[in-house]
């Protein structure tokens, strides 16, 4: 996460670099003679020799992961794809939650299997950038999809901001403006499961994070995600995540996580950045 006002100052790469950007923001990229204001979650393509720099949003914080790639020693592997030819395509929006999983499962796996990242990495890049080009190419059939109405989108904030409170379906439809009938409705929608559900997913990842990135008990890991009873969060977690809580943090703790802090918003945690070079050489 990169601290507000700074940036990465105009410089010229060597090989391709993909970013992408989850948070709206007042975030600049700019690239040869075109700049972009990356008000919307956006993935960046940068080709090699293309002069760019960024300008991070003033105001706050700006998150994103980024994974360099080449194909200097085979340049047949380089797929036939807008995004990767010069000239094409520098942003793309629209979002896509498969590339992106497949983004943060690329940067796990080069930690977790690095003697054996090379042909999976390559494997899940090359669908990562099919993914992204075909969101241009489906552009008229991806503008059909309604997005998340604002209120849905203030309601999850409030979700994400009190977390450790109790929170009810009610004051979630009074934060949105709507009636618990409406509100619920929509929900269910637009984001394909109930509000408690939603604040129950929440509050597990957000245990998930603490779990690996601080050294709390169980006990106040529960309580610091809202919940009032550890046997109840023990079942509710083992429901979601399959294992308990303690199996979860000795399954996946990791040292590389132990300088980081969780993200405020609940997301899983995004793996580290990592540089990929010619993966796709038999």
């Amino acid at each position: 996460m990169k601290k507000p006002g700074t940036g990465i100052s105009p410089r010229v790469l060597n090989d391709y670099e993909l970013l992408f950007f989850p948070d709206g923001s007042e975030s600049v990229y700019r690239v040869e003679d075109e700049t972009y204001i990356l008000r919307e979650p956006s993935f960046i393509i940068t080709r090699p020799g293309e002069r760019h720099l960024y300008e991070y949003d003033t105001n706050q914080p700006t998150r994103h992961l980024f994974i360099h790639f080449g194909f200097e020693r085979n340049p047949a592997m380089l797929p036939d794809l807008a995004i990767l030819r010069q000239g094409g395509p520098s942003r793309v929006t629209g979002g896509s939650e498969l590339a992106l999983g497949m983004m943060k499962q690329i940067l796990y796996l080069m930690y977790a299997v690095p003697d054996r990242m090379h042909q999976r990495c390559g494997t899940l890049l090359l669908a990562v950038l099919q993914e992204i080009n075909g969101l241009i190419e489906d552009g008229p059939l991806a503008s059909q999809t309604s997005p998340i109405p604002p209120q849905l989108v203030k309601a999850l904030d409030y979700i994400e901001k009190h977390l450790e409170e109790p929170l009810s379906v009610e004051t979630l439809a009074q934060t949105a403006g709507w009636t618990h009938e409406h509100f619920s409705r929509s929900f269910v929608k637009h984001l394909g499961r109930t509000p408690r559900e939603a604040i129950i997913h929440k509050r597990v990842d957000r245990a998930c994070q603490l779990l690996l990135h601080e050294e709390r008990s169980v006990k106040e890991v529960a309580y610091a995600v809202g919940f009032a009873d550890e046997n109840y969060f023990s079942r509710v977690f083992k429901s979601v995540r399959g294992i308990t809580a303690t199996e979860y943090r000795r399954k996946h703790s990791n040292p590389i996580y132990k300088d980081l802090v969780p993200i405020s918003d609940g997301d899983s945690l995004y793996p580290p950045n990592r540089i990929l070079y010619n993966m796709w050489t038999p």
